[in-house]
């Protein structure tokens, strides 16, 4: 059990070191005039009565060029006023649209679903997505799509978690700067994991390419991940880093949804699994190290001090310079908590994610 820690250890570490490597790696962003294509902006809405009006008066105010950018709303289910609030805007916007599922699929989970029908009745040369409950600049649907057109490859944008001063948001705001940054960086060192679908980009046509969600209808949830390593596989992965793009949403309102969420995410851990690309081992070894400070706490404390002091300056690396790269304040102190808590987290997360107990938004 012992040489497995260890080299988990080992190899989590150098897994750190590429990513901080790539995010070096990473190009500034670039200011060029482009002519721009029909952009669909797509989005799955469930419930959002209270976080819709203030992204679509964003979506409204966006630099494109008028007729370039028509505005896909899927309104899943929802039970509260949802629905009017899109259809009241559509006269006055007709480029925005709505469509209405009343009921699930049962060979798809319900967010693919969603965004299935969006695309499918899309017109757009490029596809834009994000989430109802985030809030997007002036220039984001510019700057995402010239991404796009100058790569011809997916397009990560990024996306920040946005609270107040207390512990609980600004702990969400460093840990999903690290998801992030990470992310980035692996995508810098020329691999792909993943994005957040609050901030991606891609041509309709490697969409269609891939067969759209078809092959991970099976997959409760991930489209994000899929996307990415799907679509990188044709072309590549690029990270936009313009603060132009840069998405901001909402943290998790108690301990108990944080939890939740990121046990959510973690059930896709037995999806990387197949996926190769180098992800899932790195969830293994970062599981392992953390397993091994925590293990090792009592029973090897000089050895594990030492472990725990490299582990916690290089990761340091990743968040801090990440911070910085994407215009997000990092607190030293919070850093420290977060570091500390990674043992204990990080162990509880991934097996809870393996076994699959988490809820999904009402």
């Amino acid at each position: 059990m012992d040489i497995f820690l260890i080299l988990g250890t080992g190899f989590y570490l150098i897994f750190i070191i590429v990513i901080i490597i790539g995010l070096f790696r990473l190009p500034s962003p670039k200011q060029s005039e482009i002519e721009f294509p029909l952009i669909s902006v797509i989005i799955a809405a469930r419930n959002e009565e209270g976080n819709l009006p203030y992204l679509l008066k964003d979506l409204i105010r966006q630099t494109i060029p008028k007729g370039k950018m028509e505005i896909i709303i899927v309104n899943d289910r929802s039970t509260d006023n949802t629905e009017n609030i899109i259809t009241n805007l559509i006269p006055e916007y007709p480029f925005i649209k709505l469509i209405n599922i009343s009921e699930s699929e049962n060979d798809m989970p319900s967010k693919k679903h969603a965004l299935t029908q969006a695309i499918q009745e899309s017109h757009g040369e490029i596809i834009i997505s994000t989430d109802a409950d985030c809030r997007v600049p002036p220039s984001w649907v510019a700057s995402m799509a010239a991404c796009v057109k100058q790569s011809k490859g997916i397009t990560i944008g990024y996306s920040k978690v946005l609270g107040n001063n207390s512990l609980l948001h600004q702990y969400q705001t460093l840990d999903f700067l690290g998801i992030m940054a990470a992310n980035a960086g692996i995508a810098g060192a020329g691999l792909y994991w993943s994005g957040s679908g609050q901030n991606l980009a891609y041509r309709r046509e490697d969409f269609d390419a891939i067969g759209g969600f078809e092959r991970a209808k099976s997959q409760i949830s991930g489209d994000d991940m899929y996307l990415v390593q799907n679509i990188a596989k044709l072309n590549r992965a690029v990270v936009n880093t313009d603060p132009g793009s840069f998405v901001t949403t909402n943290p998790e309102k108690s301990i108990t949804h944080f939890i939740n969420q990121r046990i959510r995410w973690s059930s896709n851990s037995k999806t990387a699994a197949k996926t190769g690309l180098g992800l899932f081992p790195f969830l293994l070894t970062a599981f392992l190290c953390n397993l091994s400070i925590l293990t090792g706490l009592w029973i090897q404390a000089p050895n594990i001090l030492l472990l725990f002091s490299l582990k916690f300056f290089l990761e340091g690396g990743v968040i801090f310079f990440g911070g910085v790269l994407f215009r997000t304040k990092v607190s030293p102190m919070t850093y420290v908590i977060w570091n500390i808590l990674q043992p204990v987290y990080i162990p509880f997360i991934g097996v809870a994610g393996l076994v699959g107990r988490f809820s999904w938004k009402p």
